[in-house]
């Protein structure tokens, strides 16, 4: 498991589209190459950590023989392995397991490998043959289901046809996975699919956190109309979201504070409680996506020399922000300022459609507006940083300037499709 060769440099012209939130697909491929490199560099972390990390000698074996599981996993078909690898899920257990304390913590933490290494198979085609131990019961793949076996081993038979996977030591029915991971036999839940996209909903702890209890219809017909609603609004927008989001992570709501996240070490996932409405639910999809695409260009290339400390006060938040804080939620409300923009301009609007979109648009871009000079008074960010902070400006003046294409419908966001 190589990292991807050679240097990612990011050309001047990625950098502006970033910036403005509408990227290409040479610029996407670009992120994602970064991405899974940084993921191969962070599972190599995790091997330096095991070698020195003073395991178990069961342990130790157990994640040696999960090692080579995954090596054998990827080989038939690395593309289709990275896919596997790239799950936003995986990327959270890798830091959770290197961000442990002590041998025994890490032991435990490094039990999800054996999972990770069968969904990679189920990717690949790749023949296996072997025994893996579960966590209380259950066997989990990540971004494709969970067995519940109440047995403490599964027999795992893997090969280009799918995965069978048989309880051990009780009459159980064994379970039979195809290729796209769904399943048949007792115990067995895959995750959703979210509508229109490659994306699941994650409601089953594939994570390195448990999943809460779920209505799944209710997650995928908001999902269906948040995603309606953007198609008739921003197809453009749309097709972003369909196509980059790996995962929705239902949160449990909070009585107060943040109601959606995104985890730098697991992005393209949207962590969040059920929003109330199909376009809240849209405007959550666009902000935490815009803080996905940030996070991965933050780690290929440095926007800030700024430490956590939080000194800066902004629009949208009551407390204080450190200023890599303050740069990401500048995009997030950059990317919503742009969607309302194009709502307001889209063919067929109804004058109140128009006036209520532009309300919306002033308001985040108002917030942009504020947040600009504390970055760029910083004295904070990197050349590449200040580059991208004066292209974000120059983006939020062209706001309300441009025409959408005749093809647009005339429902919007601002109009009655929400579902409550």
């Amino acid at each position: 498991m190589a990292p991807v060769p050679g240097a990612f440099a990011v050309p001047p012209g990625a950098l502006v589209r970033l910036a403005a939130t509408r990227q290409r697909t040479s610029d996407l491929d670009l992120l994602h190459a970064a991405l899974h490199s940084r993921r191969l560099v962070l599972l190599k972390a995790l091997l330096a950590r095991v070698g020195h990390g003073g395991l178990p000698s069961e342990a130790a074996a157990a994640f040696d023989r999960d090692w080579r599981l995954l090596a054998r996993a990827e080989a038939p078909a690395p593309a289709a392995a990275r896919r596997q690898l790239d799950y936003p899920a995986v990327g959270g257990w890798i830091v959770a397991a290197l961000n442990t304390d002590g041998p025994d913590a890490l032991a435990t933490a490094l039990r999800p490998l054996g999972g990770i290494a069968v969904g990679t198979a189920l990717r690949t085609g790749a023949r296996l043959d072997t025994v893996l131990p579960t966590a209380d019961g259950h066997l989990t793949l990540p971004g494709i289901g969970v067995h519940a076996t109440r047995t403490r081993h599964v027999r795992v038979r893997s090969g280009p046809r799918g995965v069978l996977l048989t309880p051990q030591g009780r009459r159980t029915r064994s379970v039979l996975l195809g290729p796209g991971g769904r399943g048949t036999g007792a115990g067995w839940t895959s995750l959703a699919v979210l509508p229109g996209s490659a994306a699941r909903l994650d409601d089953l702890g594939t994570g390195p956190a448990p999943g809460p209890g779920t209505d799944r219809a209710a997650w995928l017909t908001r999902w269906r109309a948040a995603v309606a609603l953007l198609e008739a609004a921003d197809p453009w927008r749309a097709g972003e979201v369909t196509g980059l989001v790996r995962s929705v992570v239902p949160m449990t709501p909070a009585a107060e504070g943040a109601s959606s996240g995104t985890l730098r070490a697991a992005p393209w996932a949207v962590h969040s409680a059920l929003p109330g409405t199909a376009r809240r639910f849209a405007e959550v999809l666009v902000h935490e996506l815009a803080h996905s695409k940030l996070a991965v260009l933050a780690d290929l290339l440095p926007l800030h020399d700024a430490d956590a400390s939080a000194v800066h006060r902004v629009a949208w938040r009551e407390d204080l922000r450190p200023l890599g804080g303050v740069l990401q939620g500048t995009y997030a409300h950059l990317a919503l300022a742009d969607l309302w923009s194009r709502v307001a301009t889209r063919p067929g609007a109804s004058p109140d459609a128009r006036r209520a979109a532009r309300a919306r648009r002033a308001e985040y871009g108002e917030q942009v507006a504020d947040a600009l000079p504390v970055l760029l008074n910083s004295h904070q960010l990197t050349h590449h940083g200040t580059r991208f902070t004066v292209s974000m400006k120059q983006h939020l003046h062209t706001l309300g300037q441009g025409r959408n294409t005749p093809h647009e419908r005339s429902d919007s966001l601002s109009g009655d499709g929400d579902v409550r």
